[in-house]
């Protein structure tokens, strides 16, 4: 984890001191001569650290600082040509609509932006490629299940995360038909030999593995020689951000979610909702009438759409959406996800795609049904079906559900009920470490995916 955050703090130190740069370049560029106007050069930095701050938020909405990106692909180079393009856009509002600042940059600014993405890019480009050779953490796997094998293809995928799986160990032999992408060792092979013939530095253990003595023995054994003993539930929540469900139990939520209600944090954040809903009410009030005009025009049926869903606790409210599809939809074919769905209407697949049709929500948030941040509620069918197939799915209702959350802006369709356990396994991250920096870093990924289009 800790190597995790400081590859996050260089890329962000990195960023901030370039954008800097760009900022000295442009104005050496622009203003250096014979007699250059200091007064002008000097009202300079403020404005801009402003800005600079904002654009590294927005560099955080567009997944720039998430370690799955960095690594040289044609997604990262528009992801950041994007989020370049966002900045621009906010620093034109900064600039031309705030009559603090007193410089305007116009030209500045546009070379400005140029000299960044140029610099940023470069930067990261090379990154990428020292990130990649820079010697992994070797990490050895003591028992062998789906979550375990999930893991060890993930990191195989991204080498950019330093994390290199090299072997698996089991108390006895291996004998299901799927082939193994590693060695494959047993417990009555000598640990220390394997820990200096392969160079593991980390191991990753099961929970069931500490009752066992002699395998504990074993591992107290090679500690001494500098590995590192983590359980693989919070080694696969610090890689994939997610909780592996086949290796937590009872035990796992006493300890995390026991007594987990943070009474200062859910002020704060139950102060943020209504604060969001009066301003976004506000908006949503001025569009009302021409979004309500334009469902009527567009097809027969009421305006909005109203559902039973499961809350907190298991409490049932009545959620409130504006109608984006045809009247008796649900005896059609067709599912979420589905660009041509016959469904949807016109003027529905529009609110959908722009997630105008979420607006009426801000009712069940002012109602405290709802926040904007939390797991998605389900329907009671749903729910009742869920719980029969997934252990301990009730304990995504200990949080306020939201419009959008993080199995939201991780997964490309979190509607299926095949779906279901990754979803579960984001919802459990999330009510295990929810904060207001959470909510925050979510909030700015759900616009990132509103100013991608993406839809649902």
């Amino acid at each position: 984890m800790a190597k995790n955050l400081g590859t996050k703090t260089l890329l962000l130190s990195g960023d901030l001191l370039l954008l800097y740069m760009a900022l000295g370049l442009t104005l050496l560029l622009r203003y250096w001569g014979n007699d250059p106007d200091w007064e002008l050069i000097r009202q300079h930095p403020l404005p801009f650290t402003l800005t600079y701050l904002v654009w590294l938020l927005i560099f955080g909405a567009f997944g720039l600082y998430d370690l799955r990106f960095v690594k040289n692909s044609k997604r990262f180079l528009y992801r950041l040509l994007r989020a370049m393009g966002a900045n621009t856009t906010i620093a034109i509002l900064i600039f031309y609509l705030v009559p603090f600042f007193e410089i305007e940059p116009r030209r500045n600014l546009f070379l400005l932006v140029f000299l960044a993405t140029v610099l940023i890019f470069l930067w990261r480009y090379f990154f990428n490629i020292l990130n990649l050779k820079t010697a992994a953490s070797r990490v050895l796997f003591f028992g062998i299940n789906k979550d375990v094998r999930s893991l060890v293809d993930y990191l195989l995928k991204n080498p950019q995360l330093r994390q290199k799986p090299v072997a698996f160990m089991s108390s006895e032999e291996y004998t299901s038909p799927r082939t193994l992408p590693l060695p494959h060792f047993t417990a009555q092979q000598h640990l220390a030999h394997l820990v200096r013939d392969f160079n593991i530095d980390t191991i990753a253990i099961s929970r069931e593995i500490k009752e066992n003595k002699t395998l504990v023995s074993a591992l107290f054994e090679v500690i001494p020689l500098g590995v590192a003993v983590i359980e693989f539930p919070a080694f696969f929540e610090m890689l994939t951000g997610k909780i592996p469900l086949l290796l937590i139990g009872e035990v796992w939520f006493l300890e995390n979610l026991a007594g987990a209600r943070k009474q200062f944090y859910e002020f704060f954040k139950r102060a943020i909702d209504l604060l969001l809903a009066v301003i976004l009410g506000a908006l949503g009030a001025m569009l009302f009438p021409f979004i309500a005009l334009a469902i009527k025009l567009d097809s027969r049926g009421p305006l909005f759409f109203r559902q039973k869903r499961i809350g907190r606790h298991g409490k049932p409210f009545w959620l409130i959406k504006y109608r984006s599809m045809v009247k008796d939809a649900e005896r059609m074919s067709g599912f979420k996800g589905n660009e041509k769905d016959p469904r949807h209407t016109h003027v529905g697949a529009f609110l959908r795609k722009s997630y105008l049709d979420e607006l009426p929500q801000i009712i069940n948030i002012i109602k405290g049904e709802m926040s904007f941040i939390g797991p998605r509620p389900e329907r009671p069918e749903y729910v009742g079906e869920l719980k029969q197939k997934i252990p301990f799915y009730e304990m995504r209702l200990l949080a306020p559900p939201g419009i959008t959350g993080r199995a939201q802006i991780n997964m490309e369709n979190d509607a299926s009920v095949e779906d279901a356990p990754e979803k579960m396994q984001y919802d459990l991250y999330y009510i295990k470490n929810r904060s207001i920096a959470l909510d925050l870093l979510i909030l700015l990924r759900t616009l990132f995916a509103v100013l991608q289009r993406q839809g649902r």
